[in-house]
């Protein structure tokens, strides 16, 4: 160890031995959205006092990762970590293992963050010291016009493009609030009790999303407070081939494979090719009211029988019998 500006370092690795706040971005294969992540994080405005690091896990990139981070050395308390295990949620927990916080805020290599979002947080954590989950708000930053259809449902669809405001005023969570991974703080003990299901989120070839809800989701069960906290603000950028049915599609497909990997306890039901019948007959049933409504009728009823439809047919193909796969 060495003292450094009245600071105890890691006299091997020169970061501080402990941080205030240690903020997360995992990235892979975006370092044209990375570089305009990191210029914004360059224009927080931090509390007089407060120790922070800027932890970037390079989950396995073949682009100009490195090249973009080097940039940012001096500029940033940069703390670059590399995670060969494809897939976000063992990016995550690698972050998780090597940061000096007390507190972990988490964002996106494809938001952008206001100059008083880190403030938000560190003002929220000192206001509410009994708070282990904080959730903030994230608007969308298209990168082109949405089509009609889109902005006529977004409400609906929201969550689809990690999209989230609870209003204007600060609350406690209900059990069934979770935050978005691209906007969210949790003490780091709260992390090391329950760390990302590595069988969920993010990776190459798999729509499978999910693992901050379903952390959030158990810690809120084992009795951890969660607070809304709106004045920590994104947002979170949504490129054209997001704006498609096909999006879409994949994105709640995924939502049905989150659900059908924590199975049921439905031994005995009338079953077809390993399925029970009323998960066939609940997707057969969607499916026809989407396509009927694509035909009669507008986005905004259509929309819900496609969302239906798509989530089944995850159920479907990542069905698990009485116990989690």
């Amino acid at each position: 160890m060495a003292k450094i500006n009245n600071k105890l370092v890691d006299s091997v690795t020169m970061r501080p031995v402990r941080a205030d706040v240690s903020v997360i971005i995992c990235t892979w294969n975006r370092s044209r959205l990375l570089r305009l992540t990191l210029q914004q994080m360059s224009q927080l405005r931090i509390p007089a006092g407060v120790s922070w690091e800027l932890i970037v896990v390079n989950n396995n990139c073949t682009d100009d990762t490195d090249e973009v981070l080097a940039e940012f050395v001096g500029r940033l308390p940069l703390v670059r970590l590399f995670e060969p295990t494809p897939g976000k949620s063992h990016a995550a927990n690698r972050a998780v293992h090597e940061a000096r916080g007390e507190y972990l805020v988490w964002t996106d290599d494809d938001v952008l963050v206001d100059a008083d979002w880190l403030s938000a947080y560190i003002t929220a954590f000192s206001q509410w010291p009994e708070v282990s989950i904080f959730a903030g708000a994230i608007d969308p930053w298209f990168e082109e016009q949405p089509p009609a259809w889109l902005e006529r449902v977004f409400h609906k669809v929201a969550n689809a493009y990690a999209s989230l405001d609870h209003g204007p005023t600060g609350f406690e969570l209900s059990k069934n609030m979770y935050p978005y991974g691209a906007n969210m703080a949790l003490k780091r003990s709260a992390h090391l009790a329950e760390p990302y299901d590595t069988r969920l989120g993010p990776r190459p070839n798999s729509g499978i999303r999910g693992e901050e809800m379903m952390m959030a989701r158990r810690l809120l069960a084992k009795g951890a407070i969660g607070r809304w906290i709106p004045e920590a603000r994104v947002r979170h950028f949504i490129p054209p081939n997001r704006q498609t049915l096909d999006y879409l599609r994949e994105y709640f497909t995924g939502s049905g494979e989150v659900i059908g990997l924590l199975g049921r306890n439905d031994k005995g039901e009338p079953r077809a090719f390993g399925r029970p019948l009323w998960l066939w007959k609940e997707a057969l049933l969607a499916e026809l009211s989407y396509r009927t409504g694509r035909l009669f009728r507008s986005p905004e009823n259509w929309i819900d029988h496609f969302r239906d439809a798509n989530v089944a047919r995850g159920r479907l193909k990542r069905y698990v019998s009485g116990r989690a796969a």
